[in-house]
């Protein structure tokens, strides 16, 4: 058995605990997912306030409705779907219409904390240069990249997020992948 079935199984129990009433496992899920989720949903909303009441809706109505609850292998992956449905049903009801386009998707990206650290000078200048080349994808790609590069969500999860079908997350990955090597490899190549 490999460690994402490992994942997957420990999931499926921990899910199952939670929808019989376990508290401290509620409680785990909340802790566990809380930074992951509310760091997702500023890639697309800046209102911190509003985010933080979605997660607390989300997880209070996971709670009273726990026993209707279907089964998941993905805790992290029914949360994110979960809590990108609501944020944009909310958007959409605030503004009387959709807050966003899904196909202008307003991700931000940013760096990872260990690599803001890095010290050296050419480290940090091939950083920009990535963050920089990232900027110019399509809204759609940076947030698959987003999901599967710090989510680490698998293929199908992100599918599941972005309500799109397994097919079209590779597609805008992988798009997004060979648009990162060659804008790069340009870059590099007349410096």
């Amino acid at each position: 058995m490999n460690l994402n079935q490992d994942e997957n199984r420990t999931d499926a129990l921990l899910w199952e605990s939670l929808k019989a009433g376990n508290v401290s496992v509620f409680e785990s899920i909340f802790k566990t997912n809380y930074g992951f989720l509310f760091n997702y949903c500023l890639r697309f909303h800046d209102d911190e306030d509003e985010i933080k009441d979605c997660i607390q809706i989300l997880f209070l109505t996971i709670w009273e409705r726990r026993e209707f609850l279907g089964t998941t292998t993905s805790i992290r992956n029914y949360l994110l779907a979960s809590l990108r449905r609501l944020v944009l049903k909310r958007m959409r009801d605030q503004n009387g219409r959709m807050g966003i386009d899904l196909d202008t998707f307003n991700l931000q990206t940013e760096l990872s904390v260990e690599a803001q650290l890095i010290q050296d000078q050419s480290i940090k200048e091939n950083l920009i240069l990535l963050q920089q080349s990232i900027e110019k994808l399509p809204e759609r790609q940076k947030e698959a990249l987003y999901l599967k590069y710090f989510g680490n969500q698998s293929f199908a999860e992100i599918a599941a997020v972005m309500n799109i079908t397994t097919r079209a997350v590779y597609k805008l990955i992988y798009k997004a992948l060979d648009t990162l090597n060659d804008e790069l490899r340009f870059t590099y190549r007349f410096e």
